[in-house]
């Protein structure tokens, strides 16, 4: 057999010029120099050229230099995704790179890619015997792979792979699968899929350049592991079961029912069968499981990534924190409240597969990392919570969730995928023109159709009262009397911050354990009292409208609205954060006076413009819009743009 010689370039990508070349050969004869000709010399007589990302790089740069049809080419990179699949892979890689301490040195490169190579030789010998063949026989006609098995002299004649894959992978994959069809079509899609799967890893996921360079590994994955079988097998069965999933992971016999309906039972369902939907579930109605389960069980199925977005960072930080107190650590938040280095190991986490689910808010989709976090994952759904924010028709209208359609289109696009990437959008309460804007978003934006989940239930574990008062001392006695009476967590509402501080001050010195909350408080401020809410550490939380979203504390038994709320959806929101636990009888009181609908109208007038604010709101949209038929701006934005002063209010 003829030699095989390690090489490496360093190139300057601007001119497309080599300007240095390193080279090695088995017994350690060693090449570093600049000249192409001494290059060519050191490497005449080879039959096979090795290097790392050499078939994408290397030889695109050498072509001009050499004639690179004399030799057999053997790419480390290719092989390396194929035979360390397992976390924390192999120690040399990082990423489509070596690690190396000698930057820009081809010559260390070249040294680096023959241990990598022996390597794979030494770890391919130990593989299965059936594992071999089947890679053999997907592979051998790559030329990505050919060189390889031609080094190291290994042929099978039988080519039967099907049935090899079948006896290999029973009860692995699913046994209906067409597979004789992703033979034929996607080999090398498949064998890296199998390789993934051999392993048997919670954690270990294909490496984002595999997925980069072969796109169509996200449906072959999904054809082998996560499209259920309609006559079912023994794969489908044990893994797909959203039934055993439900107890296997939260420990649960059943679903919730509304009214003996199965709502959640089937939205959960139409998620693990990569379906669309929209659920209009009631506030502690169960939604938050309706789209883990699903996300944990093609966390582990395909090694799938859930993007979970929430305009609500309490949200994020309550179920990422009652996912752990369950003993699952799938789940991680990407926002705000994070320090640096809680920050840097989320990033760590999704990049490297440990976790499952991701919490991020819409703001976040326009950042340059984060994108490029998620084009290293399986995106197998994006679930978009609030997603009456959707609407103008809604209560909190949020021009941000206008972006999130143009983002999962940029993504594909990046991605290079043809597959739909199907949506979950959950709300509490919503209009019949509500829905039908979220369904029409995502019809005219990614060309989704929404399967809609329905409930009218209510919750009848509630008690509604409302207590007209006079003044504000006649209110303060009665939240006195009624914290005394009930004695349980609470949560007083108030239309004002400097009330929340006010109301918090004036019962913690009475002796009541009480912290404030509102929207524009510090974010360790706010961090520090949910938590001493959540945990039981004070037993009354009094805060305005931006308290309570996405907060699962599930004993709150009483709600008293201080001050009545601007809208009969956000009431319907406020007061249901009590009783979340259906076990339990919770009370919700409203004190009403007429002075807090004047206040209510003193707020909304203020809100009113006049002909010279829209002229210039015109103006400032009519600029925006110059050189671009459709934007997705903020208030804010276009109110800079028109020249307000947004220090103002």
């Amino acid at each position: 057999m003829k030699p095989i010689v390690f090489i490496d370039i360093e190139t300057d990508f601007d001119s497309g010029s080599i300007h240095d070349f390193g080279a090695l050969k088995v017994k350690g004869e060693a090449f570093h120099d600049r000249s192409k000709e001494q290059f060519n010399h050191f490497i005449s007589g080879a039959g096979f050229l090795c290097g790392h990302n050499i078939i994408d790089h290397d030889l695109k740069y050498l072509a001009g230099h050499i004639d690179v049809e004399k030799y057999r080419v053997i790419d480390t990179l290719y092989l390396s995704a194929l035979l360390f699949p397992a976390k924390p892979y192999h120690h040399l890689l990082k990423d489509d790179k070596l690690q190396t301490d000698e930057l820009n040195n081809p010559l260390n490169d070249a040294m680096k890619a023959r241990g990598l190579f022996y390597d794979e030789i030494d770890k391919f010998q130990r593989t299965h015997p059936v594992l071999q063949q089947i890679f053999y026989h997907l592979l051998h006609a790559r030329k990505e792979f050919s060189g390889f098995f031609e080094f190291i002299d290994y042929k099978i004649e039988d080519n039967d792979v099907k049935n090899l894959i079948i006896d290999r992978f029973r009860g692995d994959i699913c046994h209906n699968v067409n597979l004789q069809l992703i033979i034929d079509t996607n080999p090398v899609e498949l064998a890296y899929c199998l390789t993934l799967i051999d392993v048997q890893d919670r954690y270990s996921i294909t490496p984002p350049w595999v997925l980069k360079r072969f796109p169509e590994v996200h449906r072959v994955m999904f054809l082998l592991r996560n499209a259920p079988c309609i006559t079912g097998c023994e794969y489908c069965d044990k893994s797909l079961d959203i039934h055993s999933g439900l107890k296997n992971i939260f420990g649960f016999d059943s679903f919730k029912t509304y009214n003996g309906e199965p709502l959640q039972e089937k939205a959960a369902l139409a998620a693990i069968r990569y379906r669309s939907i929209l659920a209009v579930f009631p506030t502690g109605g169960g939604k938050s499981l309706t789209f883990q389960l699903p996300a944990l069980m093609q966390g582990e199925s395909v090694k799938g990534l859930t993007v979970v977005i929430s305009p609500l960072q309490s949200l994020m930080k309550d179920q990422v924190d009652n996912l752990e107190k369950a003993g699952i650590t799938d789940a991680v938040t990407i926002n705000g409240l994070l320090d640096p280095i809680e920050r840097a190991k989320s990033f760590e986490r999704v990049a490297d597969g440990s976790a499952s689910i991701l919490y991020i808010s819409p703001e976040s989709l326009r950042s340059r990392t984060i994108e490029h976090l998620l084009l290293g994952r399986n995106i197998v759904r994006f679930v978009i919570d609030e997603a009456h924010c959707f609407s103008a028709w809604g209560q909190d209208f949020r021009v941000d969730y206008l972006y999130i359609g143009n983002f999962i289109k940029s993504l594909k696009e990046k991605k290079n995928i043809d597959d739909d990437i199907p949506v979950s959008c959950f709300t509490a309460t919503a209009k019949q023109n509500v829905i039908a804007d979220v369904k029409d978003y995502f019809k005219d934006k990614l060309n989704l159709d929404l399967e809609v989940f329905k409930t009218n239930a209510t919750r009848k574990n509630l008690r509604f009262k409302v207590y007209p008062k006079n003044d504000e001392e006649e209110k303060y006695r009665t939240v006195r009397d009624l914290i005394d009476l009930h004695n349980c967590p609470t949560i007083i509402y108030v239309s004002r911050t400097y009330k929340a501080y006010q109301l918090a001050e004036r019962l913690s010195d009475d002796g009541y354990a009480a912290k404030p909350y509102h929207g524009k408080m510090e974010k360790q401020e706010k961090t520090t009292n949910q938590d001493a809410f959540i945990n039981g550490e004070v037993q009354i939380m009094v805060a305005t409208s931006a308290f309570g979203m996405g907060v699962d504390k599930k004993d709150v038994g009483m709600v008293i609205h201080y001050e009545i709320s601007d809208s009969l959806e956000n009431y319907i929101q406020e007061a249901g954060r009590a009783g979340r636990d259906e076990e339990i009888e919770a009370d919700c009181y409203v004190l009403f006076n007429e002075e807090d609908l004047s206040k209510h109208f003193i707020l909304l007038n203020q809100t009113k413009l006049n002909i010279k604010e829209i002229q210039q709101v015109w103006k400032a949209v009519k600029e925006l819009t110059r050189f671009r038929a459709k934007v997705s701006n903020s208030a804010l934005e276009i109110a800079r743009q028109a020249g307000w002063d947004d220090t103002v209010g």
